[in-house]
């Protein structure tokens, strides 16, 4: 294990950083379930921004800047959620969650460095997701490179 591993630290006194520090690296099944979820959640979000932008712009949902403006949506929905809560709903959902290598929610640049990275893994005929079934703490390559990990809470 590397030295940025949060796995078999002592456990803290908060106990929101103990839950974290006591779950065991997700596995792909995990990983593609909550994407799965935050996926129609994302979705949704389309849909609501598609219909604002007809009605606000009395134009077709096309276009250079309609395609930016939801692709920001989905950046900045894993942005906000990983920063914030250190979780997707669709990850609540699965019992998972994303910690730095001390067992805390991860800053900015690392959330905004994961959300830039993570569709080079997928893009690599998935293979940097595959990545985990090699790496001996279960990391993605977009894991690796913005030095997260994503766990899976054990159930109380």
């Amino acid at each position: 294990m590397t030295n940025d591993s949060p796995h078999g630290q002592a456990q803290a006194s908060n106990t929101d950083a103990a839950a974290t520090r006591s779950g065991y690296p997700a596995g792909l099944g995990r990983r593609l379930g909550a994407m799965f979820y935050d996926g129609l959640l994302i979705l949704a979000l389309w849909f609501l921004s598609s219909f604002i932008w007809v009605a606000l712009t009395n134009q077709v949902a096309q276009g250079l800047g309609f395609r930016l403006m939801l692709a920001l949506e989905w950046f900045g929905f894993y942005v906000f959620f990983w920063r914030n809560r250190g979780q997707t709903l669709g990850m609540r959902a699965w019992r998972l969650r994303l910690i730095d290598g001390s067992g805390q929610r991860v800053s900015l640049a690392k959330a905004v460095q994961r959300v830039a990275l993570a569709p080079i893994s997928l893009a690599c005929l998935g293979l940097g997701y595959l990545w985990l079934f090699v790496d001996p703490e279960k990391r993605t390559w977009h894991d690796r490179w913005s030095q997260t990990f994503v766990v899976h809470i054990p159930d109380d």
